[in-house]
């Protein structure tokens, strides 16, 4: 019997190349991933890859060290293309070349490129293949990690990642400083994508699979310097120019990763690494707190069997990541004393416990931009994830604009389309949506042609979204839903069509279905299936549409469908999350639902959305002190975060989540929070923590992937 019912298989769909040029939005390659190297490194030709390795300050001789390519046939394969899907879940990654690390002090190592491509690795050397063109990272495992200069000492639970880049554009300029810093920060952002059974990253090789894990890529220098294998304290992003750049040439963006999350976790692995063996305490304490998640609810779906106890410092830094609370709040405990046994080598450090692991970056700006003078990121109140995995924000302050950064927060657009948004979306052909909330506007925005086509409603529109057809729909706070027709392709402005009168005082928030019916809250204890019919006597029936609705136990404000036409609503006054399972007008509340008081944190839920496995995640708008949260359930009911109110969820500083209003889960399996308030300057990205899931939805209802992993 299968637990998790509202898993799909992907189907490889291609997208129109219209659609990728109006997104294609990539500014940083990954080739800029791994930097050059400080003046401790070994001298290398243009021809030569190098790098170092460290276990806490100590160098590391003798490792075996491995360049790989990311697999290239599913999440955590380890083949660049030719194996068969059905075998790629136990295959073996696919080594370019091998070496060992030198007894130097420094841990040094060096690969030379094969200036044929298509060759088969010999020894140190690689040979780009031309056909798949692969992402490559590098991985030492074991050694002398007590530089003791003995050859004879080798720590198999020692392991050591980092990224380099896409291989054909890999020079000697391509650096990196192997630590466990580096080890942390590769698995917080390629966590989605690794396979602990083989210890291989991979992704599809075609199509939003492998973009969103090239963006993953790029996410790394975001949380750890490669050079230096030290832990970011934040990094200053310039906008960049695209298609004539869109008024961010003076913007700019500061990343600021949790260092000291970071660091503590880095120490962690080092309370192992530094021994002489796998079998010193602090290894066993480490593995045996690491707790595995439930493979059901990972990125991973062809693998049946649940993970087994992790016999190395890789295997158990992605248990942690995966199930970031660890199990119980003692094994949490166990795991974070071991930054002291460690000796502490990487500072600063977490001064308390946290509730989870989960590793957060804020992308925060003071940078004004627009015509309108707004901030490029001010009071943002929706979130936007596009084709390419570029984020667009919906900025509600009154000079408001509508903003974009790709997915490691360069500036890439600001545009004011009169004044501050009530919410946003992503139509089937690549186009940005933005509902004015300071006057009876909807403006379309074209992100390659830069142009702006604005409708005019009859009222003031409170939420939009759109269909996999082109056609947009957004509410008004009067109850009623408007549709404009083909508005994805529209030359001109047409006047909206309202399709229904019932949908309550407070609809919120919408969502299309892959029926093409429209689903809308109301701040009352019912939800509202919207959806074309031909039969007038239909009850609720309005120019072509009938309205049919469904009682939620408590007033509904949040809204998210699975890929089979079921419903999870949210509902903020009584913390509660429910969902609906049916068809048609036939829909009633599962077992096990609503969410009992306290269950994974939930605490007056205002956005949710589902990740590929079908859990259901949430904004917490109700802080708990200072601390802001996001909760987690699988789609069985099942808290996946902590339990309790206000001290469940996965919660973080204000510096990173208070008060949130929006979430959004990307490609990457990354998950985006924007919060409330009046001087709110960021938006947050929790890295890799969600199962990722296609974007946008409209453009996976068009090509029938909606709701499903990439």
């Amino acid at each position: 019997m299968n637990r998790y019912p509202f898993r799909q298989t992907s189907i490889v769909f291609r997208v129109s190349l219209a659609v990728l040029a109006s997104n294609a939005i990539l500014v940083a390659g990954c080739a800029n991933l791994a930097t050059t190297a400080p003046g401790i490194a070994p001298v290398s030709s243009s021809a030569t890859l190098t790098g170092s390795i460290h276990g806490g300050n100590q160098p590391v001789a003798f490792a075996a060290v491995t360049l790989v390519y990311a697999g290239q046939n599913g999440p955590g394969s380890g083949d660049p293309g030719s194996t068969p899907v059905a075998n790629v879940s136990k295959g073996a990654p696919i080594v370019a070349a091998t070496t060992t690390s030198a007894d130097d002090g420094y841990g040094s190592f060096s690969f030379t490129k094969n200036p044929l491509n298509d060759q088969p690795s010999s020894g140190n050397t690689y040979s780009c293949p031309t056909g798949t063109d692969p992402l490559v990272y590098v991985v030492a495992r074991g050694g002398n990690t007590l530089n003791t200069h003995n050859n004879a000492i080798n720590n198999s639970a020692a392991v050591f990642i980092a990224p380099y880049g896409t291989c054909s554009q890999l020079s000697a300029a391509n650096f990196v400083n192997m630590s466990e810093v580096t080890t942390v920060a590769t698995m917080a952002a390629l966590q989605q994508y690794f396979n602990p059974v083989t210890g291989s990253f991979g992704a599809d090789g075609i199509g939003a699979a492998k973009t969103a894990l090239a963006n993953s890529f790029k996410t790394v220098p975001n949380l750890v310097n490669l050079a230096n294998g030290k832990a970011v304290t934040s990094v200053t992003i310039p906008g960049a120019t695209f298609n004539g750049n869109d008024g961010v040439s003076a913007v700019t963006v500061t990343a600021t990763p949790e260092t000291a999350k970071i660091n503590h976790l880095a120490n962690v692995l080092a309370a192992c690494v530094n021994n002489a063996s796998s079998s010193a305490s602090a290894c066993t304490i480490l593995f045996n707190n690491a707790t595995p998640p439930l493979t059901a609810i990972t990125s991973r779906p062809y693998h049946t069997a649940e993970f087994t106890t992790a016999t190395d410092v890789l295997q158990a830094i992605y248990y942690i990541l995966g199930n970031p609370s660890n199990g119980s709040k003692a094994n949490l405990g166990n795991i974070y004393g071991l930054s002291a046994a460690a000796g502490a080598p990487f500072q600063p450090t977490l001064a308390a416990v946290p509730t989870d692991w989960n590793v957060a970056i804020s992308y925060s700006s003071n940078s004004t931009c627009g015509t309108g003078s707004g901030s490029f990121i001010g009071q943002p109140y929706d979130l936007n994830v596009d084709i390419t995995g570029n984020i667009w924000i919906s900025n509600s302050q009154l000079a408001g604009n509508l903003s974009e950064i790709t997915p490691n927060g360069i500036p890439v657009v600001c545009t004011f389309l009169s004044g501050g948004s009530k919410g946003g979306t992503i139509d089937n052909v690549g186009n940005i949506w933005y509902a004015s909330n300071s006057g009876t506007s909807i403006s379309r925005y074209t992100p390659y042609a830069k142009t702006v086509l604005t409708f005019t409603p009859a009222a003031a529109p409170l939420a939009i979204t759109a269909d996999g057809s082109g056609n947009i729909f957004f509410s008004t706070a009067l109850g009623s839903l408007y549709e404009i027709a083909a508005g994805a392709t529209a030359t001109t402005a047409t006047a909206p069509i309202q399709i229904s009168t019932v949908l309550g005082l407070n609809p919120i928030r919408l969502m299309p279905d892959r029926s093409a019916a429209i689903w809308a809250t109301s701040g009352s204890t019912f939800i509202t299936r919207v959806a074309a019919t031909a039969n007038t006597a239909a009850p609720n029936y309005f120019n072509g549409f009938t309205s049919s609705q469904f009682t939620t136990p408590a007033a509904s404000y949040g809204i998210a469908l699975t890929p089979f036409d079921n419903v999870f609503t949210g509902s903020t006054g009584s913390n509660q999350l429910t969902f609906l399972s049916g068809s048609g007008t036939s829909y009633a509340i599962a077992a096990a639902w609503p969410t009992t008081t306290g269950q994974a944190g939930v605490s007056d839920p205002t956005v949710i959305a589902i990740d590929g496995a079908s859990s259901v995640w949430t904004a917490n708008h109700t802080n708990n002190g200072s601390l802001g949260s996001v909760s987690a359930i699988t789609a069985l009911g099942v808290s996946i975060s902590p339990d309790g109110v206000p001290a469940g969820g996965y919660q973080k500083s204000s510096s990173y989540l208070s008060s949130n209003r929006a979430l959004v889960i990307d490609q990457s399996g990354n998950i985006w929070v924007a919060g409330d308030g009046i001087s709110s300057n960021y938006v947050t990205e929790i890295v890799g923590a969600a199962v990722p899931i296609y974007q946008p939805f409209a453009i996976g209802l068009s090509n029938g992937r909606f709701q499903t992993i990439p």
